[in-house]
């Protein structure tokens, strides 16, 4: 079923008693997901604006992941006020979930974050994971442990070499496999490490995309992979994505992790640093992964994709993310398999230095 248009949100907010005056709202839809549909809606002169995210029908239980992110965390200035969860959506075909917060917050991602930036992100991390367990009912979309998230990255390995079959990627897919086999003894020799790990509040996808800010106060959005989960998980792929995309530098990223540590001993998680450590060595590895199937995808579809608004600048950024990324695993695992440099060469120097 398609996403309702600006119109039908508009009239469904009316109905609902959610905005009030004389004057129609201004509605303008911001994203459109596979899963999913955000709109902000504005009235004149209003301190705030109403965000409505349609699901689709299919997509219900992220929708009531989010709702209940949104209600627990929102108490605590954690994410933004949650207006209400109508799981039916009623003249909209599938679920809504609608939320306030300030006019003119924006998200912090996708640009190099200040020391300031960090430490709010961190904090509202530590605060998040501080949260009781009791509150929460829903499961994080998260792997449950290390040998979850492996399991779950192999089909991008499939894809991988599906996509990079002419001869000159040959190097390419050589190393990968290499890698992989020591990414896999590196899962099994620690998997027994997530057996009975607590469980704890996650976000889901905490990356600084997802931390919106206004006038210095941050709170997360986009609470669909809400629920109990394991923290090393969820800072080890948040912080790794950070400084892989870079957003944070290496210094900012080894305080982070730091201060985290340090600001989680009270939990008495007697296993949580070996764990992050762990994860963080293995995850580049499959960010490697995604990255080259996205890539793949960008130069089936050619100039015209619809995947990202510019597909030069995300191809070179992309790249050079890749590059980043395995000098990240070769020098966790101790080897040194392949320069990046030179298995990424058939994609083009000229594009990867552009990047």
């Amino acid at each position: 079923m398609p996403a309702p248009g600006t119109e039908q949100i508009a009239e469904y907010v009316r109905r609902q008693g959610l905005i009030s005056g004389p004057s129609a709202p201004t509605v303008v839809q911001i994203n459109h997901g596979f899963d999913s549909s955000l709109y902000e809606v504005t009235m004149p002169g209003e301190a705030e604006t109403l965000v409505v995210k349609y699901y689709a029908p299919d997509h219900a239980d992220a929708a009531r992941r989010e709702a209940e992110g949104l209600r627990v965390c929102g108490a605590v200035g954690l994410a933004p006020t949650l207006v209400t969860f109508d799981e039916i959506g009623g003249t909209v075909g599938g679920p809504l979930v609608i939320y306030r917060q300030p006019a003119g917050a924006v998200p912090i991602g996708e640009r190099p974050l200040s020391d300031e930036q960090v430490n709010g992100w961190m904090f509202l991390l530590l605060t998040l994971h501080h949260l009781s367990p009791d509150k929460v009912q829903q499961q994080s979309t998260m792997s449950p442990g290390i040998e979850q998230w492996w399991e779950r990255i192999q089909p991008l390995m499939n894809e991988v070499r599906a996509a990079y079959t002419e001869p000159v990627y040959a190097p390419l897919l050589a190393a990968l496999d290499q890698l992989r086999n020591l990414v896999d003894v590196h899962v099994r020799t620690n998997r027994d490490l997530w057996l009975n790990v607590p469980r704890r509040p996650c976000h889901g996808d905490p990356v600084p995309i997802n931390v919106v800010s206004n006038q210095g106060r941050m709170v997360l959005v986009d609470w669909g992979g809400f629920g109990l989960g394991d923290i090393a998980l969820e800072i080890g792929r948040a912080a790794a994505l950070a400084a892989l995309n870079e957003e944070i530098t290496s210094e900012q990223y080894i305080r982070m992790i730091t201060d985290y540590l340090a600001g989680t001993r009270d939990l008495k998680d007697a296993t949580l640093e070996q764990r992050l450590q762990i994860y963080a060595s293995v995850f580049p590895f499959g960010f490697t992964l995604f990255m080259l199937s996205f890539l793949a995808r960008l130069q089936a579809d050619g100039p015209e994709t619809t995947l990202v608004n510019d597909p030069a600048e995300y191809r070179g950024r992309g790249l050079m993310a890749v590059a980043r990324s395995l000098t990240w695993i070769q020098d966790a695992l101790g080897v040194q398999v392949a320069a990046p440099g030179d298995v990424l060469a058939p994609f083009g120097l000229i594009t990867i230095a552009r990047g």
